[in-house]
């Protein structure tokens, strides 16, 4: 999960020239992503990797985009 985000983000910042802050994930993708990570908290999840995450129900492939926001977390990097 972890190298499927790094390629969503690299692609998605090639394409529009910034990164995203939003990443959508199903339960699944996200429970691989807590194991890979060894973190349970979603918070720190999101800090981690620099993105808002938001869990669809019924996509199958996760993906990266772009809102305007305000960010609620702050990078611990």
């Amino acid at each position: 999960m972890i190298s499927t985000i790094n390629r969503l983000t690299q692609h998605y910042e090639t394409k529009h020239g910034h990164r995203p802050n939003l990443l959508y994930v199903n339960i699944q993708q996200l429970e691989t992503l807590q194991g890979q990570l060894c973190e349970a908290n979603i918070d720190v999840i999101s800090q981690l990797i620099g993105m808002e995450i938001i869990i669809v129900k019924d996509i199958q492939e996760s993906y990266v985009s772009w809102a305007q926001m305000s960010w609620k977390h702050k990078s611990i990097a």
